[in-house]
């Protein structure tokens, strides 16, 4: 019970902050993701060895994880238009497959959790996931900084 609630708290964390802060599209996308894996270095404080085992794990998990997130927004895109006239099969279809790919998300960060408690002790997979909305709430905070410095 403990161990699910945990999971569902961190999921329920995960999509939240990802609402806030998606990585950039494009040419940002390099200098995003060097500086999400410097942070997530530095607030890990891994090891030679952990690092060696955690960084390719953790490079498919995200790239999981955005191949699903992207999934879903394609799916909620085709409904962003009030003028489209859809069937109720239509959208009934759509609202399975969105929570469809929210059941896979969640499976996918479940999965994913087992293998970084193989690689890792579980205290830095708890700050792991602590790192990864602490860098969300970062990234958003520099680009509302960056948005408010043009805007004046």
């Amino acid at each position: 019970m403990k161990k699910s609630l945990f999971l569902l708290t961190i999921v329920s964390l995960l999509y939240t902050a990802a609402g806030f802060a998606q990585p950039p599209k494009g040419q940002d996308f390099e200098k995003f993701k060097s500086q999400k894996i410097s942070f997530l270095t530095e607030k890990l404080n891994l090891s030679p060895r952990e690092a060696q085992e955690f960084w390719p794990v953790y490079n498919q998990y995200e790239k999981d994880r955005m191949e699903l997130q992207q999934h879903r927004r394609g799916l909620e895109q085709k409904t962003r238009d009030e003028n489209i006239k859809m069937s109720d099969q239509e959208v009934i279809k759509i609202v399975h497959e969105i929570t469809e790919t929210f059941k896979k998300e969640a499976d996918n960060v479940a999965s994913y959790n087992e293998k970084f408690l193989k690689i890792l002790p579980p205290q830095k997979v708890l700050l792991l996931f602590r790192a990864e909305n602490q860098f969300r709430v970062h990234m958003f905070e520099q680009y509302r900084k960056q948005r408010d410095g043009e805007k004046h």
